[in-house]
This record gives C-alpha cells, sequence and structure tokens, in this order.
C-alpha cells in the first residue's frame, strides 16, 4: 500500500474509535457492564498516529476557529487635561474643592488614579492645540476628560478629536439648565460636552463715581458717561448683543452667516447719538480685547465698562458694582459662553469612566461651591441658589436668564469684523448709521 492509503486507512480505523467510543459512553452511564473487552480502550492499547504529512488534513485552519474576545482590563487611571485657572495646585478654595471632587471619585472607583495636566487655556501648546497635536501623533498618550472652552469645544467637535456623548448619559437631558448653557454642550446637535463654567457680558461700573447709575440707553446718552468696550475686537461681541436684541438673525434659512440692514441700522444709531453725546469717544478703538478694557478700569482709567462677568466674580473689587446690560428698543440680550467637559480617548471602557467623572463634576451641589469660588457663572440654576448673598444670586439670574449662546465660530469670523467696521465708521463720522448698515449687509453678501 502506498504511504497515502496508510493514513487513508488510520483515518477510517480512529472514526471507528470514536463512534465505538460514544456508544461505551452511554452504556457506562447507565451503570450497565460491558460483556466483553475492547482491548484498544485500555490503558496498554498504543494510540493511534498519522502520518506527518496527514496531520494538517485534521487541524483546524485559523477561518475555522471560533473567535476569541479578551476581556476587557479594568480602568485603573484617567487623564485630565485642564487650564492653568483649574490648577490642583494653585492652593486656592477653587482649586482645593476640585482636588478634593477628584479624591472623592477615586474613592468610589476603588482607588482610581487621577492625573491631571495642566495647559495653557490657549494658543501654541494649549488645550486645543495640544489635544490636535496629540491625536495625530501619539493617541496613546490622549487625555481621557479635557476642560475646553466653548470656541475651542466646536473646533476640536468638527475635528473629531473629541467623542460625541449622545446616548451615554442622561445629564444633558437635565432641566436644570439654563438655555444657554444646554446650547453650550451642542455642535451641530449633538451633545459634545458637560458645561462647568459659564460667562456673560455685563456692566461693571464705580459707584464712587457715577452715583446714580442709569437704568436705560436713554438716560445714559443723556448723562454722557464714558462707556468702554473693545471697539477694535475681531468678534465684536457687545456690538453683537445689542444686535441680538433687536432681533437681528445671524444666520439665514440655508445656515449660512447673515446680517439684516434694520436691526443694524438701529445699533449703529445708537453709537452714533453715543458717539454725539460722548458716551462713545473715538478713543475707543485703542481697545481690542476685554482684558484691555478690564485692566484699564481697574486701574481707575474708566468708570464703566463693558466686560466678562468672571472678571467681576473673581476679583470682586469692592468699589465696583455689576449690573446687566440695557435693554434695546424690544429686549436685553447678552451673550454667553463658557467652558465645557469633553472625552477624548476613543476606548469605550475609557469613555465610560471618563463619563462618570464628568457627571460628578458636573453636579448641582459641587458647582454651587466650585463657581462661587472660581469666578464663574454656574450654568444651572440649581448651582446658583446656593451662592451666599441675595443681591449677586437675583443679579446673576437676571443675567442667566437673559443671555443667549455666542454663535457659532464660522459666524463670528464672518461677521464679527463687519460690526466691528461698522460701528468703527460711525463712530469716525465717516458713514451715517443707514450707510454703514447697507454697506455691512453687502458686505457680508459679497463674501
Amino acid at each position: 500500500m502506498t504511504h497515502g492509503k496508510v493514513g487513508e486507512e488510520l483515518v477510517k480505523k480512529i472514526r471507528l474509535m470514536v463512534a465505538i467510543g460514544l456508544i461505551m459512553a452511554l452504556l457506562l452511564s447507565a451503570c450497565e457492564e460491558l460483556p466483553f473487552d475492547v482491548p484498544w480502550l485500555t490503558d496498554e492499547s498504543p494510540t493511534p498516529t498519522l502520518p506527518a504529512g496527514e496531520i494538517s488534513e485534521l487541524t483546524p485552519t485559523p477561518e475555522e476557529m471560533p473567535d476569541v474576545v479578551p476581556t476587557p482590563e479594568p480602568v485603573t487611571s484617567l487623564t485630565v487635561w485642564v487650564p492653568p485657572e483649574m490648577n490642583p495646585d494653585a492652593d486656592t478654595a477653587a482649586s482645593r474643592l476640585f482636588i478634593e471632587r477628584l479624591e472623592t471619585f477615586s474613592s468610589l472607583y476603588d482607588g482610581l488614579d487621577i492625573n491631571v495636566r495642566v495647559k495653557a487655556a490657549s494658543g501654541m501648546g494649549g488645550l486645543l492645540d495640544s489635544l490636535t497635536a496629540t491625536s495625530a501623533a501619539a493617541p496613546d498618550v490622549l487625555p481621557d476628560l479635557i476642560a475646553l472652552s466653548r470656541p475651542d469645544l466646536e473646533t476640536a467637535a468638527l475635528k473629531g478629536v473629541i467623542f460625541p456623548l449622545d446616548g451615554m448619559t442622561e445629564v444633558p437631558d437635565d432641566t436644570d439648565w439654563y438655555a444657554f448653557a444646554r446650547d453650550m454642550a451642542l455642535v451641530q446637535v449633538s451633545t459634545f460636552g458637560l458645561p462647568f463654567a459659564a460667562d456673560s457680558l455685563v456692566f461693571v461700573y464705580r459707584p464712587g463715581e457715577i452715583h446714580d447709575f442709569p437704568t436705560n440707553w436713554a438716560r445714559l446718552l443723556e448723562e454722557g458717561i464714558v462707556l468702554a468696550f473693545p471697539a477694535e475686537s475681531d468678534q465684536a461681541l457687545f456690538p453683537l448683543a445689542l444686535y441680538l436684541a433687536e432681533d437681528g438673525a445671524v444666520k439665514d434659512t440655508q445656515r449660512r452667516p447673515m446680517l439684516q440692514v434694520g436691526p443694524l441700522s438701529a445699533i449703529f444709531s445708537l453709537f452714533e447719538e453715543g458717539h454725539i453725546s460722548g458716551t462713545f469717544p473715538g478713543w475707543l478703538n485703542q481697545y481690542q480685547t476685554m482684558g484691555q478694557v478690564w485692566t484699564d478700569f481697574r486701574e481707575g482709567e474708566t468708570d464703566l465698562v463693558v466686560t466678562w462677568l468672571s472678571n467681576y466674580l473673581k476679583e470682586n473689587p469692592a468699589d465696583a458694582i455689576m449690573r446687566p446690560l440695557f435693554p434695546t428698543s424690544n429686549e436685553a440680550v447678552s451673550v454667553g459662553t463658557g467652558m465645557s467637559w469633553a472625552v477624548a480617548t476613543p476606548e469605550p471602557e475609557r469613555q465610560n469612566v471618563a463619563i462618570a467623572l464628568a457627571e460628578y463634576l458636573v453636579q448641582p451641589d459641587y458647582l454651587s461651591e466650585w463657581t462661587m469660588e472660581a469666578g464663574y457663572m454656574p450654568p444651572r440654576p440649581s448651582s446658583l441658589e446656593g451662592w451666599r448673598g441675595q443681591i449677586l444670586r437675583t443679579t446673576v439670574s437676571q443675567v442667566a436668564l437673559m443671555t443667549q449662546l455666542r454663535p457659532s465660530n464660522e459666524v463670528i469670523s464672518s461677521i464679527g469684523p463687519i460690526l466691528r467696521e461698522g460701528v468703527r465708521q460711525v463712530l469716525q463720522d465717516q458713514l451715517g448709521p443707514a450707510q454703514a448698515a447697507r454697506e455691512a449687509v453687502e458686505s457680508l453678501e459679497e463674501d
């Protein structure tokens, strides 16, 4: 017989042995004794073998092997990136609350190791820049959770370096959010963050110099009190707030940036009247940022400014008072922003723990204490209820309810410079309000 035939005979014999073995097992399980011996089932029987060339015919191929799903390793550590103002080592009341909160969460998760990394708030090497670079070059060292400003959250979501939270948490569906704060969590109708700090534009004035603070635009203009704001800012957030208060639209039906002549004419008329009365002097073009305006206020260079609420809350100057923006002909509107926790790890198991930590860091009781110490408006109404000082709570509540989330980065970059240019032309007597409004709309349409 040839080598191949020997193999075939042995295969047949093995199959016969298996069949007999099954029969024997059934009989033995029934406790019945066999009436004869089966020598090849005894320990003394030699085990049949196949020639080496025939073994592969009985060995399952990789395609035939069942899939083995590895058991995920337990998450024992998380990495969190924060801006410098949230540095746990800063030894402030807010930083101590933050680190205590992390330690409590760690104890709830069997000693989870939470590593906090501090990054610049913006610019090269900042939170967004580092996240983008790390995602491309070293995804293994991405943070699990990251604190991002509203503009950076939007950019990160569109770049795909943070992950949507839809279906992974029910916290955004809670009714205990201010409307603009709920919007702050969204990018193109998907939830990408859990807000923990909010901010809005307000008036801050020095009562020692302005004894009887006006209650509306007419009185302010009549008294000619100088109001400082960053007139040269490309974002033009203060003119934008006035435009929104006049029911001005910033997007058309196809969601493209837009401006309307009517509301623009109204706000440019306000700036013209203010320029004539001295409320909006030409030298306001020296200010490009809210920070510059606030610095001059603190140094006594001006007594009334439009600034971020957080500037006032963080310093709480004894010689200053904060007030909401005045309504225009329609309503009072402010423009808001803030910070949110976002998930940057692509690993599902780590995402679950990171979301749990984010949820823990936005619980109302904790946010009440932390925002009060950190100098931010809480994004949740119930958190504001725990603040000290009835007058402050009432004023901040008014600001929160009149705040609309700042438009998207695309809209701001399109209409901001046009608004700034229109205000400049009016304050420098180059154009009248109506003409400035028409040219602004035409400029945007040409783009």
